[in-house]
């Protein structure tokens, strides 16, 4: 009953759409599956006990049956809405039983030859050790989204200024390429600045979005930002903006057609145009969720300069 108890933690709903729960959930795999070994482990040495097995076998037989749980438990959630199975899954969850076994073996008298070894002073030591490391490598993800979220506050009302590598972890780029660079010149910033270049590909809707912003836009105006343009004609392009509520739909979100002229294109939105943006609601202006920047179907490569995210 704890062994299902245990596994069932794998199809509990936690709110997995944040970066940081995303983290956690990956990083609980290793010790879920600690406590998965130790429990087959005891069920393996319960159900073989007449049997006569040598003490290191039930080990062997807790570690297959670990494998063997974590590819089912893969495939299983692979029929679940918005869950998909992943071989890092698979990877912690063997890692989180190898950790498990190998403490029992430390405390197990019933090990002989050169298991019991792994009782002495200073063999038993290696193995604690060993977990140490391995559980901090599997809780830094938690760690550096922790202090992501924090510098994300700290900014505020700044959203994105393209200023850190902290900042680019909320960063994504589809059919494009971002990256942090010198302000072009003309634009009249210091040299020792830095913007983000986009350069947008011929697919159908190359973009950048800006992920989690800072949620609560309540008690501001406008939104602001800057973009530069080298190009020597106008660049359509489209600003999306989406809430924790969208349903996947573009008519769902605000948007909204920028015309980019040559140099710099100074853009500000007042933010009652942004609540008003969905079609049948208003959006909700403390759980904001995405910023978009998109062109459709370009019939050339372009690159465009970005800076200056924030609220007044």
């Amino acid at each position: 009953m704890l062994l299902v108890g245990t596994l069932s933690l794998l199809f509990f709903t936690v709110p997995t759409h944040t970066f940081f729960w995303k983290a956690v959930n990956n990083s609980g795999h290793v010790p879920l599956f600690m406590v998965v070994s130790l429990l087959l482990l005891h069920l393996s040495r319960l159900l073989a006990e007449k049997l006569g097995w040598p003490p290191i076998r039930h080990y062997a037989v807790a570690l297959g049956g670990v494998v063997i749980l974590a590819l089912m438990t893969e495939a299983l959630q692979s029929l679940i809405p918005m869950r998909k199975p992943q071989v890092s899954d698979v990877i912690h969850d063997v890692l989180g039983a190898m950790c498990g076994l190998g403490l029992a073996i430390t405390t197990d008298h019933s090990l002989s030859g050169k298991w019991a070894q792994w009782r002495t002073f200073p063999r038993r030591m290696l193995i604690p050790c060993g977990v140490v490391l391995v559980m901090a490598m599997t809780f830094l993800p938690v760690v550096e989204w922790t202090y992501a979220y924090w510098d994300r506050a700290n900014r505020f009302p700044s959203l994105l200024q393209f200023a850190s590598d902290w900042e680019m972890k909320f960063v994504n780029a589809s059919d494009s390429h971002v990256q942090m660079v010198p302000p072009p010149l003309g634009w009249g910033k210091s040299a020792d600045d830095r913007v983000g270049k986009v350069v947008f590909h011929t697919k159908k809707y190359p973009r950048i979005r800006l992920d989690e912003p800072y949620p609560d836009w309540e008690g501001y105006s406008y939104l602001h930002l800057d973009i530069f343009s080298e190009l020597p004609a106008l660049q359509p392009m489209i600003i999306r903006i989406d809430d924790q509520y969208n349903k996947y739909r573009s008519e769902d979100a605000f948007n909204k057609i920028l015309t980019i002229t040559p140099g710099l294109n100074p853009i500000q939105i007042p933010l009652d145009e942004i609540r008003l943006g969905p079609v049948g609601r208003e959006m909700d202006l403390k759980a904001i969720k995405s910023i978009w920047l998109y062109a459709r179907s370009p019939s050339e490569e372009f690159t465009l300069y970005l800076d200056n995210i924030h609220l007044e």
